[in-house]
């Protein structure tokens, strides 16, 4: 078996985790560019709580706080561009996996001469990274733990991952306590990307014995405290627990993939700007009844770790309820349950499986797909 291994060089978890923030920026230089989303931080309370160890350590800061929910390859370029103005020493990316993923992108590609949608079209990356330093405030990209950036170009429209084997931070600060403010549909949403992480990681075809043992805790974890995070927003311990499950499940993904859910809910994304996490909330349960028959044995060991079933109970039947258990918690925490209710149109489902059939999650889901098997899986959920 071959399978490679990329993780963040430095990781600081843990409630408070943040206040580290600045010995750690420290370590790079003395001025640091804070990179945020348009609004969250502030209106979470979080800014101060982010900005105060920069200037316990008497480290200048200047901000970009113009990253939106969606991030382009526009975003990406103006944000190099900011970063070699402001001759900053080093990044700190603070928010979900847009603000992580378009700060990934701007410091990998900080010293290439070539556009960002040069790169994006396959263009050699060659050289080294900017230094950064990524500090997650969902439960759910795992983004801090990953190489890859999703982007998207608007004018295609195509979402798809841009990535390089360096492209990691050089910290990852996961501090639980950022996401205990986040809104419920947020929790929602960002939960069950990390759930789809966890369970694509498990059953792709690019398995190894680390991805299992991180995907399995990962959903063990998530299933056992999404509901409880999502109903009791303030409730430390799952939101750790969550942040915990979020961070196992990048350094999943990163290790053995994803799968059909990620190939479709990249398309349904840059098609109908959906957010990722509600898209693969909304496609997991119909993926994996689609993957059942091949991964029976993975599903039931998954039900068994999560306990939702007891670990006498025969695999036949213990997969199932795990599939079931997914349905139910999608609904559960207020997903749609039809495509057409989030803007999708039918006549455009056959061009959305042409799509999807190229992407390269595709080919690592476990059960082999074709196109009608795609569009019965799309017009089961029209």
């Amino acid at each position: 078996m071959l399978f490679d291994l990329y993780l963040p060089a430095r990781v600081l978890f843990g409630p408070g985790s943040t206040y580290r923030l600045g010995e750690e920026a420290q370590r790079f230089g003395n001025k640091v560019l804070l990179v945020t989303g348009r609004r969250s931080l502030k209106e979470s309370g979080n800014f101060e709580r982010v900005t105060m160890p920069f200037v316990a350590a008497k480290l200048e800061f200047a901000l970009y706080d113009r990253i939106p929910p969606e991030p382009t390859l526009e975003t990406v370029e103006d944000l190099r561009h900011f970063l070699r103005e402001e001759k900053c020493d080093v990044v700190v990316a603070v928010g979900g996996g847009s603000v992580l993923d378009t700060v990934k992108a701007a410091a990998g590609l900080f010293y290439e001469e070539g556009t960002v949608k040069e790169y994006f079209y396959g263009r050699e990356i060659t050289k080294p990274k900017f230094p950064w330093i990524a500090v997650p405030t969902t439960a759910g990209s795992g983004s801090e733990a990953t190489t890859n950036a999703v982007l998207k170009d608007p004018e295609v429209p195509k979402k798809q991952s841009l990535r390089h084997p360096f492209w990691l931070p050089d910290v990852a600060v996961v501090d639980p306590i950022l996401t205990m403010s986040l809104p419920r549909e947020l929790t929602a949403r960002t939960g069950l990307d990390a759930l789809t992480h966890a369970v694509e990681a498990y059953t792709c075809r690019f398995t190894n014995p680390f991805s299992d043992a991180v995907s399995r805790e990962a959903v063990r974890l998530i299933v056992q405290n999404i509901y409880t995070a999502y109903a009791v927003p303030r409730n430390r311990d799952a939101r750790e627990r969550m942040m915990q499950g979020s961070f196992l499940a990048g350094m999943a993904i990163q290790s053995a993939g994803v799968g059909a859910v990620h190939a479709l809910a990249h398309v349904l994304g840059a098609r109908y700007n959906l957010p990722h996490g509600l898209a693969c909330g909304m496609l997991l349960p119909h993926v994996m009844s689609f993957n059942l028959p091949l991964v029976e044995d993975k599903y039931a060991q998954l039900a068994v770790a999560a306990g939702i079933v007891p670990p006498a109970t025969p695999a036949p039947q213990a997969a199932e309820r795990f599939v079931g258990y997914v349905r139910l918690l999608t609904a559960k925490l207020g997903l749609p349950t039809r495509l057409r209710e989030v803007g999708v149109k039918e006549e455009d489902l056959p061009s959305i499986v042409e799509e999807a059939l190229t992407a390269g999650s595709m080919a690592r889901n476990p059960r082999r797909a074709s196109r009608e098997d795609l569009l019965e899986l799309l017009k089961a959920m029209f």
